[in-house]
């Protein structure tokens, strides 16, 4: 029916609303009186809903391989888009933005915006460092600490500027000039340009809002975004370089 249609659009329509700048000044800037025990529960939930390895589920559907034994290893859209082909990587990166989408209208609808920006940074950490891969792979010790560190889930860049977008979409666009800016001047990959960019966005966000709880979020989303490209910064971006 129309409704069974409708419903979801307005939903995924109402957590692709950023959040209105007046909305961010809720809290003093040294406290937060959001409700301790919910909140920790829409971490949680959030933490697990990013965790959801929609890259290990698509690629394998597509070309019938596990993402964490193919390309870099790691379990997000880039890898899924040289892996499987660009329908799965797009595919993909919808999907892992819709999951910090999701969280962040979960914070939003039942604390409010500071929590929907906590929410959307735990969805990236859960990207990130998802626990069922972690468990389906606690068995492996090939690759050293660099592939240990990649089979725990993406990278975060589309759901990390998911979060940023849905903040204030000029912290997004801010992210992305410093990162295309950088990438212009390196030549190389994106691995510099993106903690780069990462590591510059939560002063960034500081200075522009004064807020500590959104600067925390950014900078958690940046922290967990650097940890998962320290593999790659000195070495090229395949596991096996071709010849």
């Amino acid at each position: 029916s129309s409704g069974s249609i409708t419903a979801p659009l307005l939903v995924l329509s109402r957590a692709l609303t950023p959040l209105p700048r007046s909305a961010t000044i809720r809290v003093s800037r040294w406290s937060c009186r959001m409700p301790g025990s919910t909140l920790l529960v829409l971490l949680l939930v959030s933490y697990l809903l990013g965790a959801i390895p929609f890259a290990v589920i698509v690629v394998r559907r597509v070309r019938g391989v596990h993402i964490l034994r193919a390309g870099s290893g790691n379990a997000g859209a880039m890898n899924s888009l040289r892996t499987a082909g660009r329908r799965a990587g797009v595919t993909v990166a919808l999907l892992d933005a819709l999951k910090a989408a999701l969280a962040m209208l979960l914070g939003r609808l039942i604390l409010g915006s500071q929590a929907a920006a906590l929410c959307g940074a735990a969805a990236v950490a859960g990207h990130c460092f998802s626990p069922y891969l972690i468990w389906a792979t606690r068995r492996e010790r090939d690759g050293g600490w660099k592939m240990a560190l990649r089979r725990t889930g993406g990278k975060g860049l589309a759901s990390g500027l998911t979060v940023l977008a849905l903040i204030d979409w000029r912290l997004a666009l801010l992210a992305l000039l410093i990162f295309f800016g950088t990438f212009a001047l390196l030549r190389k990959d994106e691995t510099w340009p993106t903690i780069i960019a990462v590591a510059l966005t939560p002063p960034l966000v500081w200075w522009l809002t004064g807020e500590w709880i959104i600067t925390l979020a950014t900078l958690v989303v940046g922290v967990v975004v650097i940890i998962k490209h320290l593999p790659d910064v000195r070495e090229g971006f395949w596991v096996d370089q071709p010849t």
